[in-house]
């Protein structure tokens, strides 16, 4: 074992998009911070340990959420955006609005908005059917009874993957330390944590911070597992021409509460640029044939070798029915993973009653408020409590 010798004020565990803002925030409070986590597996699977779902770059940002914690976050998080882009040089946020679509006119969530939106002043239209819809959005086409909503900017997309290399870049110009590594196992004595990573490093620490998402029941990072609903997801991306990519430059985000015995619950982005040169129109849901996991192993084996192919005919069908005159050139898909909690929101907490604490299970929204989650987190982590005007109730952690 490597050891680093001076023990740190505060570590996190987990790279990805909560932890990747909370170490940022930290590092305002404390003097020795780090990170640790792996970079995406992009080679080998077999001998990779822990995957996520923002290796993306694509992620819907909407406003206005589903109850007002989640509409907090979300207008906190962009709120924040300009700010992190100018410091850390990385552009990473499309404001190019986003609609919400009920088939069946409107749903709870409708019904509830306008006193939501109402009482933070944010801006929304409706449209009473699906031809008002389609009028102002010619590209989309929904069956006659929907009802929609649209947000227009801060509302758009966020490239998960560039904002984790902003909140990264700010901690590490702040003089924070980040470790591309695994952790295997967290030992605790009266006053101090002892951290074992892959490559054989150790590190010790007064507090320790898990944000490693559905990976975080597993390799001994909480001394009791956290009550979270595992399941897999499929992701379809359309291949699409750069000329047919500008002709949908201005497509707003999507999220259309369809329901069906084969898929539920779709969210879509325009067509973007991919790190192979391409570009891509993203589209995913909820299907039939997703899996529930409970162990390690079930989740590596899904990432390493599950088949999505299997059920690109159900997306591809349900895309065309959205976008029927989307040109496409081909499709691929891609594997993701969701963490459900008990009560619905992040669980961010005390895991011992001592300074080991826990930020993980987003619901299939943190991807669009994780800079918030983040320092909540991080004032959690110093304080034991969450900032105004949040309640810790609203946060706490669950464990089976």
């Amino acid at each position: 074992m490597t050891q680093h010798s001076l023990p740190y004020d505060c570590i996190v565990i987990g790279k990805g998009l909560i932890g990747s803002a909370a170490a940022k925030y930290l590092k305002n409070s404390y003097e020795r911070v780090a990170i640790i986590g792996p970079d995406e597996p992009l080679h080998d699977l077999n001998t990779a340990q822990v995957f996520a779902s923002h290796y993306d770059q694509a992620r819907v940002q909407r406003v206005i959420g589903v109850d007002p914690v989640w509409t907090r976050l979300n207008q906190q998080s962009a709120a924040h955006y300009p700010q992190l882009e100018k410091e850390s040089d990385i552009p990473f946020h499309y404001p190019v609005g986003c609609l919400y679509v009920s088939p069946h006119g409107k749903d709870d969530y409708l019904k509830k908005l306008p006193e939501q939106a109402n009482q933070l002043r944010l801006p929304y239209q409706f449209f009473e059917n699906a031809d008002l819809i389609h009028k102002a959005l010619p590209h989309y086409t929904f069956p006659t009874g929907a009802f929609g909503m649209l947000e227009s900017a801060p509302s758009g997309h966020i490239n998960p993957m560039q904002l984790i290399l902003a909140q990264l870049k700010v901690f590490k110009n702040r003089e924070g330390e980040i470790f591309k590594d695994t952790v295997l196992n967290i030992n605790s004595t009266s006053s101090i944590y002892k951290i074992k990573t892959e490559k054989g490093l150790e590190f010790s620490s007064s507090k320790v911070l898990v944000t490693a998402g559905a990976f975080s029941n597993f390799n001994g990072l909480l001394p009791r597992p956290l009550d979270l609903e595992m399941e897999s997801e499929t992701v379809l991306l359309a291949q699409v021409s750069e000329e047919e990519a500008q002709r949908l430059a201005n497509l707003p985000s999507l999220l259309y509460e369809l329901d069906t015995d084969e898929v539920e619950g779709i969210y879509l982005v325009r067509p973007v640029k991919y790190p192979d040169g391409q570009f891509y129109l993203k589209m995913g849901c909820n299907l039939s044939t997703d899996i529930t996991f409970t162990q390690l192993e079930e989740i590596q084996h899904w990432f390493r070798y599950g088949n999505t192919d299997t059920n690109e005919k159900m997306l591809r069908k349900a895309l065309h029915y959205i976008m029927p005159d989307l040109k496409t050139i081909g499709y691929k898909t891609k594997k993701c993973i969701i963490s459900r909690t008990k009560h619905k929101h992040c669980y961010i907490g005390d895991a011992d009653q001592r300074n080991l604490y826990v930020a993980a299970g987003g619901n299939g929204y943190s991807a669009m408020c994780s800079d918030a989650l983040g320092s909540i987190a991080a004032y959690f982590t110093k304080h034991n409590d969450v900032p105004f005007p949040y309640s810790a109730k609203s946060f706490e952690p669950v464990f089976i």
